[in-house]
């Protein structure tokens, strides 16, 4: 008398349990890969704006053209830049929306930066 093997089918339970939790930790290691890069690029995006704007004579629209102008070329959404140029600093918020899988209200990143004005002393 011959006897049914049904070991292949008790093997598959634990996967079709396994498979949605592995690929659920992948994807969400991807997902914060890609809002932590979004953080870094508006940091990045708003210390290039700082720097530039706190250079003598410079104005708030050539360093708002160049944060977004980083922002976008890493991939950034919805770029807003706000420059605020006081006497002694420059302060620079570059603020996003990064492109995710799942958007669960965390794609939305920003990044400042401050930067000493430049100014000329005399002597």
């Amino acid at each position: 008398m011959r006897r049914n093997n049904q070991r292949g089918l008790s093997d598959s339970v634990p996967w079709a349990i396994l498979t949605p939790l592995i690929l659920l930790v992948i994807l969400g290691s991807i997902q914060i890969g890609i809002i932590a890069h979004g953080r870094t690029l508006a940091t990045h995006a708003a210390i290039a704006a700082a720097e530039e704007a706190a250079q003598l004579g410079a104005g708030p629209e050539q360093a708002r053209a160049l944060a977004t102008s980083v922002a976008a070329a890493g991939g950034l959404a919805e770029v807003r830049v706000a420059i605020d140029m006081g006497p002694e600093t420059v302060r620079a918020t570059v603020t996003g929306r990064m492109p995710t899988f799942i958007d669960v209200g965390q794609s939305t990143v920003n990044g400042q930066a401050t930067r000493p004005r430049e100014r000329v002393t005399r002597p």
